[in-house]
This record gives structure tokens, C-alpha cells and sequence, in this order.
């Protein structure tokens, strides 16, 4: 807002002339579900059948859809579960690749690499941790070694979690002490100098197992594939679990996180030479940004547990974490900026400055890149209480399973701005040049003559602004799991009240500064009213025999915009979605082949879009699709999972300037297959297909990101001399070494994130 407001005034005071797609019939699909017993290193599966589906090598138990442990084949929402088998056996890194299993999940910006962000059916998907929410865009990314399984459900969650997008969740279940003593250390390598070790410790502190302890650490100090991307993590997570009676558990858990990882924008989208369409600079390892541009984090989570079963039929549990997050953040942005987006601030009768533009959309790129610096200085503190109560009954033929509860959240959030005075964000040239007398511009580069690698980090930092964000969350709801005869139903209604406060304070000097260019920057301060709102979901599922189950539901979905609409002086009324779902889940062969399939229709109101003018477009969002989900266990030894994504997505009554949903494909698929030869070894191979998508939600910025397919392969040797403790696995992830673009910004400076090239790892794992 500062930026777009004082840009704005110094050049008025210089003046500067400057498918739809609906599937009426399905497939019987299916049901994917269940918990494997591994003897000797193979698969064999249990025939464990509950209402006709069992588990497999994915998961058919999820905590999400009851906020506790609960049966998936009885429920009528999609739901998929990554276990730590199939993390183990495709050696996945983060989340990213965890997610490429599933349908219908796409990556998204992850601003620079330095947060996970993905959608879920068209939609940006929120990320939970053992069912609280992960607040800030500055978020951790997720650490593997700590996750025991990924859920994911797909459609709205707001009964159930608040505020939140109509795309579905991703609830990452962490790992918890257990009684059985077990110790893992691990240790990763790879090409270009990956050097990651983990350790995992649980068993029980006395003799009679009422206190388990749990220790998880990550030590990682990495090159990357791209020039001047080293990185460091150190990440410790210590729990215990008091067990004082058979009905009563406490658990006391710390993660402490710290990283440095670094901030690349990737590359860009420009106009090609004669302006006729878009192409994608080749930059292979150099960076366009800078060797200094990095991101330093650090995470302290304090957590408490506490569960007790009343009685045989009702369990109360509460839930409390408290998150402190601080960044230290250098980053370095770029775009293009041709001669033709130039302009001549003239500073005085006798000296001006170059003020460089974006080129945009319609400048043919010559070769001019520049480059800018932003400090970042941000801390935040989230406070979230859960009290929930679940409760079982039966009434005449119906059984119930109510959840009630309360949540509570709080979130704080401080974020000191600073920018270069040699490289200056293009917003504050004039400022940088006419009040500080520096050179606002020694980050313009040549693509196609000069190394940009010879920037040095100028320390010349000076302060802009400081903004203070608090949001606060009431919530009360109420869910009920209906069982009747062949029918499964889910009755659910929460009620959210919600308030959001801003105050943005500017630096005294640059205050200053500006008032000599004859500019006032006043400090601004808002509050939006306390929001109200009523979510609900009503859904079914019918059991037609053992093998096929149908269901259907309808959801909505709630999330404040926190979007300020400086022409009509108030903030945007929240976004509200609603979903309508059909689906099958199908298990056949004697409960080998398990899938799910559905097919959707999403509406999403309220969408807000801000203008650099600060006024605010407000448009709907329409999604439609149908995926599957599966797997089958083909023989004792070989199993396979699969899934298959279409997803078609318009903007709604959307301002002329706005086109496509970016980062979102119309269509994915993936398949994994897993062999065990023996005891002693096995290989699996994956083939993930991601298809076009819009690089930019702006309608002139129509540029595509290609559609790509990946290759993986991974074998593992568990030799007999070592007791089957030692695990020695290969993986060659992007086989055949494809080029391709991961998700654009979705910004007008074009910035895209790159994916990998063929990245061959060792890896080594010994338990005792």
C-alpha cells in the first residue's frame, strides 16, 4: 500500500507522464485404504474388511473429517492419506513430492522456495499440523522426518476448522512418543551436495510404559543445483507422553526450527524480440537475482495434549500451541525493464534519474533486467486453543458420533520493511536519488553481456515501515456422524466471529525524506468490523453391498478477505463458498483395487483483487471436476497407487483485466509402482503428469507454463547381515533430466520457480 501511495504522489508531484466439463456418469471407483503388515520386507496385506474396504498401502483412518481417528470408508467426503511407507519408498524430500500422489493438487508460489503453498481443486489449500492451523505467508516448510502421515481432504473444511478455502485441507499428522523402543538415524546425499542427517528416538521412560518419549532431529548443510543456493537447517523436536490411568493422556511437545535457505525467484516470463508472444529466459544454475538473497528462520512451537475418556462412551480432549516465528529476510526481486518502460524523473534543472519500469505486457524484452532489495525484519506470535468433546450414542437403529467443541486463535504479527538505497524498489528511485544522493539503480544488468553474479550486498538498508497485524478467531461447532442400517450421514454447523486489526507505521526519516520531495506519508491505522458467520454441511453416504459405497455432500466454506478498498473506504466482505459433491468408493478383488472417485462443483463469492490504484475488484471463482484416487495391491509383492485429476476453473462476472486462475492445471496424473523382489531388496517407479497452466491471472499477461511429465526410479537393498536394520536406498528423481517451470508468482514482474534437474541421492537408514 506505502509503495503504491508514495509512487503515486512523487510522480504526480514530478509530473511524470508515465469448459465446462460435468461428469453425470462415474466410474465405480473406489476406496483406498488401510494399514499393510510388512513380513520380511514384503507386502502382505491383512484381509481386514470394515464395511467392504480395507486398508492397503495408503491409510484408511484420518483424523481430519472428525477432528479424531476415524474410518474412512464411512465417510462421505474425499479423503486421501500418505503414509510413512510410501514416504519411505520414494524417498520424499517435502511436501511437494508427497503431494504429486494425489489428484487434483497442484503447486502454487512458493514465494522464492521458501514456503510450501499448493491448491486443492483450483484453490490455494490451507495447511494444517496435527488438525491447528499454520498462520503466516512466511510458514515453515513442512519437515518430513517429523510427519507420520499427509492428509488430505478435499472440498470446504469450515465446520470443522473455520475460516478456511473451499478447496480442502492439508493436515500433516505428526509423530508421537510410542511404548515400543525404537532409535533410526539416517543420513542423505546426493549430487550436488545434499548432506542431511536425521535421528528418530521413542520408547517409555519406566517400566510399566506410562511415560514415552519421543526425539526427532534434522541437521542438513546443503548445496543446491542452482549457483549460490546453499542452505542449513537444524530442527529438534522433543515429546513426552504421561499415561496416569488407562483413560487419560498428556503430551508435552517443542519444535524448534531454524533455517537458511535461499530466496531465488527463478526466472522470467518476457516478450520475445518483436513482440509477438512470450517466452521463458534460459538461465540453467546462474540466478538472476543475487548470491546474498536469502531468507534466515527460526521457530520455537510449544505444545499440550491432553485426552481423557470420561466414560466408554464420551472422551474429552484439549489442545493448546503457542508459535513463535522470526525472520530475517534479504530479498532480492528482478524483472524486465526494456528502454520503451523507462521514464526521466527529472530531479532538479540539472540532474534527474532513471526511474526502471516493468515491462509488462507489451514491451519487447531487450535485455535490461533490474534488480532490487528488500529487507525484511518480521516476528509473529500465534496462540490456538482447542477444547472439543466426542460422544457416542445410540438412539432406536441410529448410531451417533457427535464432536463439539471451541477453538480459539490469536495471531500477531510485527513486520519492519526496509529497501536499498543503491538498489532501490522502483517506488522509491526518486526518494533513494533527490533525499539520500545515491545511485538508485546499480542493480540494472545486460541478460545477454553481464554476469549478474558480481552484485555484492551494498549495506546501505534503510528503514520504510512498520506493520502490526492482529487477528483473532472465536468458534463453537457441532458435528454428527450418523450411522443407519446401510446409510452414513454428517450433519455439521459452526459458528466463527472474527476480527482483523492493522497498523501500519512509516519510518520517522523516510517521512522526512518524502516531505522534502513535497509528499505527505501519514501513518494508517485500521480495524474491520467483527465478522459473523454461519458455516454447515449436510452429506451421505450409502453401502450398496461390501464392495460399493456412494456418497454425495454439500459444504461451504468461509475465509475473511482482510482486503481493503481504499476507493470506497472499507474492507471486503469475506469469501463464501459452497460445494456439491458425489462420489463412489469402491473396493473389488478381494479388496485389492481400492478407489474414490467424485466429481464437483465449486462456487466461490467475494473474490478480491487489488489494483495498484487501491481499489479492489471483487469477482466469483466457479470450479468443476472429477478425479480418482486408488490403489491396488497386484500380488504379494507388487503394488501399485495411481490418481487422475480434471479440474476446470473460471472467474465469474471478473473485471476485464482479470483472465485465469494461475498455477492451476486442468488436468493430472499420477502412477507409483513398488515392487519387493525379496527381503533383501525392491524397486519402484513413479510417473507424475502435470499439465498447462496460466502463468498469470491477468488477462494480457497470457502466457502458459508447459505442461511436463516426470520419470523417478528408486531401489533398496536391506541386507541379511545387518538383521534387516540397514536400509541402503538409491533414487534418480527427474529421469530423463526434463526441463520444466514448477508455478509462476503470478505477479506482473513474471517471475517463475524452477524445477529440478535429474538429482541422483543416496541414502542410508539403521535401526536398533
Amino acid at each position: 500500500m506505502f509503495r503504491t501511495k508514495l509512487a503515486v504522489a512523487i510522480r504526480a508531484t514530478m509530473k511524470v507522464t508515465p469448459y465446462y466439463l460435468m461428469l453425470a456418469v462415474f466410474v465405480a471407483p473406489a476406496y483406498a485404504a488401510s494399514d499393510e503388515t510388512e513380513q520380511d520386507g514384503s507386502y502382505t496385506f491383512d484381509t481386514v474388511v470394515v464395511k467392504g474396504s480395507k486398508q492397503t498401502i495408503s491409510t484408511n483412518v484420518a483424523q481430519s473429517t472428525l477432528r479424531s481417528e476415524t474410518d474412512l470408508s464411512i465417510v462421505p467426503r474425499s479423503v486421501q492419506v500418505i503414509n510413512t511407507k510410501v514416504i519411505e519408498q520414494q524417498n520424499i524430500q517435502n511436501l511437494g513430492e508427497a503431494l504429486t500422489n494425489i489428484s487434483n493438487v497442484s503447486e502454487g508460489n512458493s514465494f522464492a522456495g521458501t514456503r510450501d503453498q499448493f491448491q486443492i481443486r483450483g484453490f490455494d489449500a490451507n495447511v494444517f499440523k496435527d488438525g491447528t492451523r499454520v498462520l503466516g505467508l512466511a510458514q515453515d516448510n513442512a519437515v518430513i522426518e517429523d510427519i507420520e502421515f499427509i492428509e488430505v481432504v478435499k472440498g470446504p473444511e469450515s465446520v470443522l476448522y473455520g475460516n478456511t478455502n473451499p478447496g480442502g485441507l492439508i493436515n500433516l499428522i505428526t509423530k508421537r512418543p510410542e511404548a515400543d523402543n525404537n532409535n533410526t538415524i539416517g543420513i542423505t546425499l546426493d549430487q550436488y551436495g545434499q548432506k542431511r542427517l536425521s535421528v528418530d528416538s521413542t520408547g517409555s521412560l519406566n517400566d510399566n510404559d506410562s511415560v514415552l518419549y519421543r526425539f526427532i532431529g534434522v541437521f542438513d548443510d546443503s548445496e543446491g543445483w542452482r549457483d549460490d543456493t546453499d542452505s542449513k537447517q537444524i530442527f529438534v523436536a522433543p515429546s513426552v507422553t504421561w499415561l496416569p490411568t488407562d483413560d487419560t493422556s498428556i503430551t508435552f511437545s517443542y519444535k524448534y526450527n531454524k533455517e537458511e535457505i535461499p530466496f531465488d525467484r527463478g526466472t522470467l516470463a518476457v516478450r520475445n524480440s518483436d513482440n509477438t508472444g512470450w517466452e521463458f529466459l534460459d538461465i540453467d544454475e546462474s540466478r538472476l537475482g543475487s548470491s546474498f538473497s536469502e531468507q534466515n528462520r527460526e521457530t520455537h512451537e510449544v505444545g499440550f495434549d491432553f485426552s481423557h475418556d470420561i466414560n466408554d462412551n464420551w472422551t474429552t480432549r484439549v489442545k493448546s500451541r503457542y508459535i513463535r516465528r522470526e525472520i530475517d529476510a534479504i530479498q532480492t526481486f528482478f524483472y524486465a525493464s526494456s528502454t520503451d518502460s523507462q521514464t526521466t524523473i527529472p530531479l532538479s534543472a540539472t540532474s534527474s534519474v532513471i526511474n526502471y519500469g516493468e515491462d509488462g505486457a507489451d514491451v519487447a524484452f531487450d535485455g535490461t533486467i533490474n534488480r532490487y532489495i528488500n529487507g525484511n525484519d518480521q516476528s509473529s506470535d500465534t496462540i490456538l486453543v482447542s477444547v472439543e468433546n466426542e460422544i457416542t450414542f445410540d438412539i432406536k437403529d441410529t448410531s451417533h458420533r457427535i464432536v463439539t467443541g471451541i477453538d480459539y486463535t490469536t495471531f500477531k504479527e510485527r513486520v519492519r520493511s526496509s529497501t536499498s538505497a543503491t538498489l532501490s524498489d522502483p517506488a522509491l528511485t526518486t526518494l533513494s536519488a533527490a533525499t539520500i544522493g545515491t545511485d538508485p539503480n546499480s542493480g540494472v544488468y545486460n541478460f545477454y553481456i553481464d554476469d549478474p553474479s558480481s552484485l555484492t550486498f551494498p549495506d546501505d538498508l534503510y528503514d520504510i515501515s512498520n506493520v502490526k497485524t492482529e487477528l483473532t478467531e472465536y468458534s463453537i461447532f457441532a458435528q454428527d456422524l450418523i450411522e443407519y442400517n446401510d446409510w452414513n450421514f454428517i450433519l455439521g454447523a459452526r459458528y466463527d466471529w472474527y476480527k482483523a486489526k492493522n497498523n501500519t507505521t512509516f519510518d520517522d526519516t523516510l517521512v522526512a525524506r518524502a516531505s522534502a520531495l513535497g509528499v505527505t506519508v501519514s501513518d494508517t491505522s485500521s480495524e474491520a468490523p467483527t465478522d459473523q458467520n454461519f458455516s454447515g454441511q449436510v452429506a451421505a453416504l450409502y453401502q450398496l453391498n461390501t464392495q460399493v459405497s456412494l456418497f454425495g455432500n454439500i459444504a461451504q466454506s468461509y475465509l475473511p478477505n482482510e482486503v481493503f478498498d481504499e476507493a470506497n473506504n472499507e474492507f471486503e466482505d469475506a469469501q463464501r463458498g459452497t460445494q456439491y459433491e458425489v462420489g463412489a468408493k469402491v473396493s473389488l478383488f478381494n479388496n485389492s483395487l481400492n478407489l474414490t472417485t467424485s466429481v464437483y462443483h465449486i462456487d466461490l463469492k467475494n473474490v478480491a483483487f487489488a489494483n495498484t490504484d487501491g481499489s479492489v475488484d471483487v469477482y466469483k471463482q466457479r470450479n468443476r471436476g472429477f478425479e480418482i484416487d486408488g490403489d491396488y495391491a497386484i500380488s504379494k509383492n507388487l503394488a501399485a497407487l495411481f490418481a487422475y485429476g480434471y479440474n476446470d476453473v473460471e472467474f465469474v462476472d471478473a473485471p476485464d483485466n482479470i483472465s485465469r486462475v494461475a498455477n492451476v492445471p486442468k488436468h493430472t496424473a499420477t502412477g507409483f509402482l513398488a515392487y519387493e523382489a525379496s527381503p533383501s531388496w525392491g524397486v519402484s517407479g513413479s510417473v507424475n503428469y502435470v499439465g498447462t497452466r496460466a502463468g498469470n491471472r491477468r488477462l494480457d499477461y497470457d502466457y502458459n507454463l508447459p505442461a511436463y511429465t516426470l520419470v523417478n526410479a528408486s531401489a533398496w537393498y536391506v541386507p541379511a547381515f545387518a538383521d534387516r536394520n540397514l536400509r541402503l536406498q538409491l533414487d534418480i528423481k527427474n529421469l530423463f533430466d526434463k526441463d520444466y517451470i514448477a508455478s509462476a508468482s503470478d505477479s506482473s514482474q513474471n517471475a517463475l520457480n524452477l524445477g529440478s534437474p535429474v538429482t541422483a541421492s543416496l541414502s542410508a537408514t539403521y535401526q536398533f
